[in-house]
Order: structure tokens, then sequence, then C-alpha cells
């Protein structure tokens, strides 16, 4: 899985059955800082060359494959004893108004070049059937957080989304979710163009600020947090363009200022879709992704859910940046046998139907 964030590649080695599942392996393998550059840039221009589009195919493929032999490498396993690969690709743009969404990082590269089968491009079957082909992650976190009372879980990648799983014994409560706005993408935006880092490590920076609450009212009122569910977005809507359109009013803003308003959006805008969701604050908010790594962030969400419990995935025996991963390894799982993919509640397609290709080695 590479997020919108493009911060790495994340790997996961996974054995699924009917009944269970077992993280084995993990871990995130780098992408170079110039491919980084040239694959954001694309989610705020929005135009490509066909030859560089070409090339960015090839070269995240190969990149994949070697992220792939990575980790059997370090994990002491052959590519025999490997089902196969389930690869998300790397999101250029996710247009559900024309019911298309593109990644890139092509499957027949990865294949060839492990030799192991591969599953992807997952998207489009939900987007043909009338779906937005996002968010995939609530039917692998009802797999994961399920239990006899409704819980709702926050995934914190470049975009966030949120997953509402009915209880066990609830059974009249369709599985539902969509994507709240951002997660880590301005953020990651805001600490890479004003303090030269990659990210807000621990949300130190963000931390020394104050909220512009004037910036945050403007940024919320988008339409966006508007709409109802189902909705997706990306980081082709919410990125440093869209940011800067709001900050044309506010121009001599501090930079430790404007990274602390855009962290408060991401709590923000994931609470008050919290708050429209949940009456019985009993059940655990679990939080995974990129996001539950930054301290002064699931702070911030507490503060705005205070009789929620928000508590990190790694509770529950997943490190956050592996579920994704390890939700893309499932729905390899649900490709080779033939299985559809509940998401007719979440994405609103027609039906659930089974995701994806497969190419052969």
């Amino acid at each position: 899985m590479s997020g919108t964030s493009a911060d790495g590649i994340d790997v996961a080695l996974v054995e699924i059955s009917s009944s269970t599942f077992r993280l084995r392996h993990f871990l995130t393998y780098p992408i170079q800082p110039s491919l980084k550059q040239r694959l954001l840039k694309l989610n705020i221009d929005q135009e490509v060359e066909l030859k560089e589009l070409c090339s960015l195919q090839n070269e995240l493929g190969q990149m994949f494959a070697a992220a792939s032999l990575a980790l059997l490498e370090e994990s002491s396993v052959e590519a025999q004893q490997i089902t196969a690969i389930g690869s998300h690709g790397q999101t250029l743009y996710h247009a559900p108004e024309v019911q298309m969404s593109l990644q890139i990082g092509h499957p027949a590269i990865i294949a060839k070049q492990t030799g192991i089968q591969t599953a992807a491009d997952f998207r489009i079957d939900d987007l043909a059937v009338g779906g937005q082909g996002a968010p995939f992650a609530p039917a692998f976190h009802q797999r994961l957080f399920q239990t006899d009372e409704t819980v709702l879980a926050v995934n914190i990648g470049g975009i966030a989304n949120i997953s509402v799983i009915p209880g066990k014994t609830n059974s009249t409560s369709p599985l539902s979710g969509f994507d709240t706005g951002p997660g880590n993408c301005l953020i990651d935006e805001v600490c890479l163009q004003k303090f030269n880092q990659e990210y807000d490590r621990n949300g130190q920076l963000a931390s020394q600020g104050n909220v512009h609450s004037a910036l945050l009212q403007s940024l919320i009122s988008d339409p966006y947090f508007l709409k109802p569910a189902p909705k997706s977005s990306g980081r082709d809507y919410f990125n440093l363009s869209w940011l800067n359109s709001c900050l044309q009013a506010f121009p001599n803003l501090d930079d430790l200022d404007l990274l602390a308003t855009v962290t408060e959006l991401t709590a923000v805008s994931i609470a008050n879709e919290v708050n429209k969701i949940q009456t019985d604050y009993s059940a655990p908010l679990w939080v995974c992704g990129g996001g539950a790594y930054n301290p002064y962030l699931m702070g911030r969400l507490q503060n705005h859910l205070p009789q929620a419990r928000v508590i990190s995935s790694r509770e529950a025996g997943i490190e956050p940046d592996a579920v994704e991963a390890v939700l893309f390894a499932w729905l390899a799982y649900q490709r080779i046998h033939n299985l559809t993919v509940p998401l007719k509640d979440v994405t609103g397609a027609e039906r659930d139907v089974i995701l994806g290709g497969i190419w052969q080695p």
C-alpha cells in the first residue's frame, strides 16, 4: 500500500484463512524523494504527459516489486510460499463523479519481477456498479474490530475515513463508512513547504502554534464537509492549492499557527462526523493509519470527543501503519477466491462485487 502521502510503501506479510488472519511481518519501504515530489506534483497540477505517465507506471511497478522482495528477504520466506500479492497502487486521481479512479504501479510488472500472482486495480469494480470506489477500509475494519456492540474506527492516512461497524447482535444495521476529509495530507504539505520536513514528528511543531479560529472556520465551511455519505475524496481535492485558496484572506499568518490550524481541521472534521453518528460512547474509537502515531493530533481528537475513548489500533494487536497493507492482502485473498467484498452500504454501489483483476507471473 502506497497512500496519498507517498511517504513510503507499506508491505505486510499476512497469513489468511476464511476465519483467521495473522500479520507475520511488516516493513515500510522508502520512496525516493525525487519520485515522491513528482507524484505529489501531479496531485496538484493534475496534468501529465503520456510518456511521464508510462514512466511512472513502470518505476512504481518496479518499486512495488522491490518492496515485496525486500519483505520476503527480511522475513526469510521464499516467493514460492506466497499465494498472492495484493497491490493498491499509487492513486493519482480519484474521480467518482465520472466513475473512475487512477492508480499506477502496474501489477504486471510486480507479478513478473516477483514471480508471484498479483491482484490489483480493485477500485474500478465498485465504481462500475455506481459506487464511490472508496473507502474500502470499513469492510476490513469490520473483520478486525467487530464486537457485540457498534464500534467506530478511523483511519488517518493522507485522507481520513471512518467506519461504522454494527455489533454482531445488531443484524439490522448495515456496515457503513466514508471519507471525512484531510488526514495527514495538509499537515505534511505545510511541514514540507514551511519547515522543510516531510511530516510533523509527534506533532511537536503544531503543538507550538495556536489555532487560527477564522481560518479554521473558512476551511471547515468547504462544501465537502456538509455532503452526506456516501462520499469519498483524495489528495487531488485536499491539497496545497485548496489550502492556498483559503489562505488568501490571511496573508500574514504565522507558519506554526498554520500548521496547528490544519492539524485542528483534521481533528475537528473527524470529530464532527463521529458526533453525528455516535450516541453511546462506551465502545472505543479505534484509530489506525499514520495519524495514530501523532500524539498531538490524537490529543486534539480526544479533546473534541471528551466522552469517547480514542485508542490506537496497536491495542488491538496491529500496528496502525500496517492496517491498510493488511487490508490489501485481505482483498487479494477475496479476489483469488472469487469472493465479493461487502461495500454497497459503504460506497453506495448497486451491489457487492468481486474486486480487482489478477496478473500471472
